[in-house]
């Protein structure tokens, strides 16, 4: 572990490069992203009313942006099957779209992966064979598409890759939850896995194990590490960003819960080694200088940097080697809550979906859908 004091990445609050493009009217969020090179979002949507004093929320399909308006969709459940979730979501363009889930039948014992094709205008659903079926669909799975003959999906040890024309299963050599790629750069990371976490990389032969510095911790009963997401940039210029966090006896946070300590960090790849860059040290407790950073999604800036979502509402970017902060605008009143990020692909145009929700305080928090765009 690094010295208490020691931030390496010294990154500053600067004029945020967010802008607000979108901001529902009616009550919801947005989740998961997917962006393409013709310029078509396409994201899942949770609706939200309150009826009777109760807050009541389902599944609102799938989303499509033109750069105008949006477009819903339902995924069609598989047949004589109950309920499904939506996970992950990959995307070529307008006309090509996939979404990777699980189903339950009815009774809600047997639950299988499926995965969702958009193409001719229209979704199918198709129920994923095993081994597939028992990780691809479940929490942890992540997307991401290289073109319209090439998609990826992993979760553990399992992956899955479009060819254009099919679905080929490929072992991988330990678990995975997180996929990031440049070009013909894939590379996969632990995610919110539990373990020691691990870094690979997509080669001719398979994936290979790419070994990643030990992220030390505080000799804690209840202390661990993560590298939740992976920016590749180029073959040379890879970042892996996560953090380490660890729960402190007899002490608690101002919501009388076991207070947390942690610091994020960004591993950097530069084709033959890493360099390991520690963020400054936090806690859950409630004063906001000292709030714990918690590295998350992270997603190229087109121009040879980076961005890194770190809460809710502050995003980090790296930019010729120096970090700063960005705060995501939202109306007065309201508060943003990023819950991902995309780039679109030849382009330095990076967006990020959420919500914004009102700080009034509220036996239920008002949510609005919301997109936000940098470059």
């Amino acid at each position: 572990m690094p010295p208490e004091g020691r931030d390496d990445l010294r990154a500053s609050e600067v004029a945020t490069a967010w802008r607000t493009l979108w901001v529902d009217r009616d009550r919801g969020s947005m989740g998961l992203l997917a962006a393409t090179a013709d310029g078509t979002l396409w994201t899942t949507f949770w609706e939200e009313r309150e009826r009777g004093g109760v807050l009541e929320g389902r599944s609102g399909g799938v989303r499509r942006w033109d750069g105008d308006a949006w477009q819903t969709f339902e995924i069609p459940a598989l047949p004589g099957r109950g309920g499904q979730s939506v996970v992950a979501l990959a995307a070529a363009s307008a006309d090509q779209a996939w979404a990777f889930g699980q189903s339950s039948d009815r009774k809600g014992a047997d639950t299988v992966g499926f995965i969702g094709t958009y193409e001719g205008g229209r979704w199918r659903t198709e129920a994923l064979a095993k081994p597939a079926a028992d990780a691809i669909g479940w929490a942890y799975t992540s997307a991401r598409s290289l073109g319209a003959d090439r998609t990826w999906a992993v979760n553990g040890q399992v992956g899955l890759l479009w060819t254009g024309r099919e679905w080929h299963h490929h072992q991988l050599p330990a678990r995975a939850g997180a996929l990031g790629s440049e070009g013909e750069q894939v590379w996969a990371v632990t995610g919110e896995h539990s373990g020691q976490p691990v870094a690979m990389r997509w080669e001719r032969a398979g994936w290979r194990l790419i070994g990643v510095p030990v992220l030390e911790t505080p000799d804690h009963d209840v202390a661990g590490g993560v590298l939740r997401d992976v920016g590749v940039i180029g073959p040379d210029d890879v970042w892996v960003v996560g953090g380490v966090s660890w729960l402190m006896e007899h002490e608690y946070d101002d919501e009388h819960e076991p207070l947390e300590r942690g610091r994020p960090v960004a591993l950097h790849w530069n084709g033959s080694s890493w360099t390991c860059h520690w963020g400054p040290l936090g806690s859950s407790s409630g004063r906001p200088a000292g709030r714990m950073t918690r590295f998350g999604e992270a997603e190229p800036d087109g121009r040879g940097g980076l961005w890194v979502l770190g809460r809710d509402d502050l995003l980090w970017h790296l930019s010729d080697g120096r970090w700063t902060r960005h705060r995501v605008p939202a109306p007065a009143g309201y508060a943003a809550k990023v819950s991902s990020l995309a780039r679109r692909p030849g382009t330095s145009q990076v967006y990020a979906v959420g919500s914004v929700t009102s700080e009034k305080e509220n036996a239920f928090d008002v949510s609005h859908a919301a997109l936000w765009r940098a470059g």
